[in-house]
């Protein structure tokens, strides 16, 4: 298990690299995972004995470790800090007093402990030494409570959280360091048993087996919650992508009836999102601009060739008849009253129910090749629509 926990460490920790480099947020979360992974890499026998061999300093390796797990805790708090609070500078400072603290007790309490051999299990060996766990008990202070004030803040902010993958992120991160405080907890009431003879030397095999899986299960649990959101980003970028290029028929048809409505700013091709919201304004901004050429008699008409529960072919027919009468030379009727064109929410909902939109887009455009379709633009309108030269807004701009 902890071979597979740390090759988990590994891979994350070079997964979010490129994202530490672009955000502060991603930074510090990454900062947290790096030294986790390098605290784990250190429990491995070859590193502890090469450190403690190499240097003549025994368990050496440990207090490195405990360094870096100090590191690691006071990361993720400052990382549910930065997303979940304002910036304080004071805050700052205090937390990190607490951690430069922490590791200077570690440091001074260290030298106390009697360290004759190098050890490999360090917590079963120093159970029952007065020096030994006050230096532990400084460490898994440190711990618990920075897990725990991380837990509140986790668990506090996933119920504020709108999108879902980031709620339930959120929750795992909460969950995660909720078992860190277990793990601190349990191991601290172990050590003081073992100081007050309370329990034996027999039981610290057990009391490591116990608090090792609790260790795992919140660095797993820490691993699942920081990658569900990134997940959810992607998945979110890859239906945004479908979204675009299901949309691009309808866009290209409608637009190449009105071309006015295009706008003219280009956007990256990364920025999907707002390649999306600007490809279903643009159709909305044309479907907008073909009403003046239906009739409220067509849109009428169009109405009673669907279905009640087919409104996106009702939809699709009068668009249809619209296109092909611009596109016929057909001039507009100024006098039409503008409808609801038929949309998923009304435009101030639009950035929230962007996903909802494009859906409802989608199916106008699959209901454009329903036979319905077709035969109610041969029948509404070939004669709907008088010619242009007949039409008295063009009689006049003639005379004019």
């Amino acid at each position: 298990m902890t071979t597979v926990v740390l090759v988990l460490l590994w891979l994350v920790a070079l997964w979010r690299a490129p994202s530490a480099v672009r955000s502060s947020k991603q930074r510090t979360l990454w900062i947290a995972f790096a030294a986790l992974t390098l605290a784990m890499t250190l429990r491995r026998p070859d590193v502890m004995h090469s450190i403690d061999g190499g240097t003549g300093i025994n368990n050496l390796s440990t207090l490195l470790k405990q360094y870096l797990g100090v590191v690691a805790a006071a990361a993720v708090l400052e990382f549910v800090y930065v997303i979940t609070r304002p910036h304080s500078p004071l805050g700052l400072r205090l937390r990190m007093a607490a951690a430069g603290a922490t590791m200077a007790g570690l440091t001074v309490l260290f030298a106390f402990v009697p360290r004759r051999t190098q050890v490999e299990d360090f917590f079963e060996r120093s159970a029952g030494s007065v020096p030994a766990t006050c230096y532990l008990l400084v460490w898994l202070a440190y711990l618990g409570t920075a897990m725990a004030m991380a837990t509140w803040l986790f668990w506090g902010s996933s119920r504020h959280a709108g999108a879902g993958w980031l709620r339930t992120g959120l929750r795992l991160l909460g969950a995660g360091t909720a078992a860190g405080v277990a793990y601190a907890l349990s191991r601290a009431v172990y050590l003081v048993l073992r100081l007050t003879e309370a329990t034996g030397p027999d039981s610290g095999a057990a009391a490591s087996t116990i608090t090792d899986a609790m260790k795992h299960a919140a660095i797993g649990l820490i691993l699942v919650g920081s990658s569900v959101p990134a997940v959810g980003v992607a998945w979110q970028a890859a239906r945004h992508w479908w979204y675009l290029r299901a949309l691009l028929p309808l866009w290209q048809d409608l637009t190449g009836a009105v071309p006015e409505v295009v706008l003219s700013e280009e956007l990256r091709r990364r920025e999907l999102r707002m390649r999306l919201h600007r490809r279903v304004v643009e159709i909305r901004d044309a479907i907008l601009a073909l009403q003046p050429y239906v009739s409220a008699a067509q849109r009428d008409a169009a109405d009673a060739a669907a279905s009640a529960d087919r409104r996106d072919l009702a939809e699709a027919c009068w668009i249809e008849t619209a296109r092909h009468a611009k596109l016929a030379g057909h001039a507009p009727d100024d006098d039409v009253q503008r409808r609801d064109a038929g949309s998923a929410g009304d435009d101030s909902e639009l950035d929230l129910d962007l996903d909802a939109e494009a859906q409802w887009l989608r199916r106008i455009d699959a209901a454009r090749a329903d036979e319905t379709v077709r035969d109610f633009v041969r029948t509404h309108g070939a004669h709907a629509h008088r010619s242009p030269d007949s039409h008295p807004s063009a009689q006049q701009k003639a005379h004019q």
